[in-house]
């Protein structure tokens, strides 16, 4: 069972080594955007000393850049199909997530979209 998930787990990151150049962008979008989601929930409740209340800018980080994610794993099947997911989370980050990161992750996830669609055609 245990070489079963070694297995599964190398296989995963040589997935990632083969990945299309257009999809590095998605990823790095969509990552970034729900690390740094959390990684400022996870500071304002250190610094307060309690459980705070989470803003909105965090969770709609957290959320587009899960859609961004989740644009990369339906692109791997259909490019067209993912590259419309990964387009709808960084027009979401740029408009409704805002602030440095929401624009810096959502134009990230937006040239990935682009560069999808058309490497695609």
């Amino acid at each position: 069972m245990a070489t079963d998930a070694r297995t599964g787990f190398a296989s995963s990151w040589r997935e990632l080594a083969r990945m299309p150049t257009f999809q590095v962008p998605v990823v790095l979008g969509g990552f970034i955007a729900a690390l740094v989601g959390i990684f400022t929930y996870a500071f304002d409740a250190v610094k307060a000393s309690a459980i705070v209340a989470v803003s909105a800018e965090v969770i709609y980080l957290v959320i587009f850049g899960i859609f961004g994610l989740i644009g990369y794993s339906v692109s791997k099947h259909n490019v067209q199909n993912g590259s419309l997911v990964a387009a709808i989370a960084g027009l979401a980050l740029v408009a409704i997530a805002g602030g440095t990161v929401g624009l810096l992750t959502g134009f990230l996830c937006l040239a990935g979209a682009i560069w999808g669609l058309a490497a695609s055609r």
